[in-house]
């Protein structure tokens, strides 16, 4: 389909990046596509968030996020629970 616009390199960097607006996903199930420590895609597009089976010490799940740089450990925490009591392991 002709459009008349030439559809070269310099062109085609003008266009930017798109942005997608999302208003509402309440309500709504997320799930993330699930991995092994071995089996992560490439690192290097900051932003992506994946499930690890085996990514918090070798044997637990964690959810983990690409930096840009590295994937990088989202630890997972206690269990639900409808009580805000909350033990933490405070350093000295």
């Amino acid at each position: 389909m002709a459009t008349g616009i030439d559809l070269s390199a310099s062109n085609l960097n003008e266009l930017g990046n798109p942005t997608v607006v999302v208003p509402n996903i309440s309500q709504t199930s997320i799930t993330l596509e699930n991995f092994t420590v071995a089996d992560l895609p490439t690192n290097g597009t900051a932003g992506r968030l994946v499930f690890v089976t085996n990514g918090d010490g070798g044997s637990l799940p964690c959810i983990a996020v690409d930096n840009g740089t590295n994937w990088v450990r989202v630890n997972l925490g206690s269990a639900v629970s409808a009580t805000d009591v909350e033990d933490y392991i405070i350093a000295e």
